[in-house]
């Protein structure tokens, strides 16, 4: 008689956890792909922004939340969207993933909440991961549009979450 395996328990937290892990180490994996050529590019048409505008805005949005919620942990700094080269904003990315994850990840496994924003820290999680989405498909296009796109591999790369979870 075939004994049952016995499974871990599934912990919702630590899903959460580790699907914003894998969404944010995406965009720092398309930056140090682009090519540097359009980093600073102003596209030709109305109210279009550089990459390097998208991507500092990208980074800094939700930094100030964090600041407020866990005073003593390390919050990285603003990126400056006329300065930041690709180097930096990988480097910075990578330094708010993890901030996101320890802070955000001591409110969920606390009381949920994020200091300042409206909703809890699982919605926090929820509406940066799809934030940085909608901007990551900007970036995508303008590439693109610039005559610069991403290659098949690096496009087919952005869906590997199981890969990305680990960077």
């Amino acid at each position: 008689m075939a004994t049952a395996r016995r499974r871990k328990p599934y912990v919702a937290t630590e899903a959460l956890l580790r699907a914003y892990a894998a969404s944010a180490a995406v965009t720092p994996y398309l930056v140090s792909r682009l090519d540097p050529a359009i980093w600073r590019t102003k596209p030709e048409f109305p109210g279009a922004k550089p990459i390097a505008w998208l991507v500092a805005h990208l980074h800094n949005c939700g930094l100030r939340y964090l600041e407020r919620t866990a005073p003593g942990v390390p919050v990285p700094q603003e990126l400056d969207r006329f300065r930041v080269t690709p180097a930096q904003a990988v480097r910075a990315l990578r330094a708010k993933q993890k901030a996101v994850l320890t802070i955000v990840g001591a409110a969920l496994r606390g009381d949920g909440r994020i200091a300042g924003f409206q909703y809890s820290a699982a919605e926090y999680l929820a509406y940066y991961m799809v934030h940085d989405g909608h901007h990551r498909g900007q970036i995508f296009q303008l590439a693109r549009m610039l005559g610069r796109p991403l290659d098949p591999k690096t496009m087919a790369g952005a869906w590997q979450w199981g890969a990305r979870a680990g960077e």
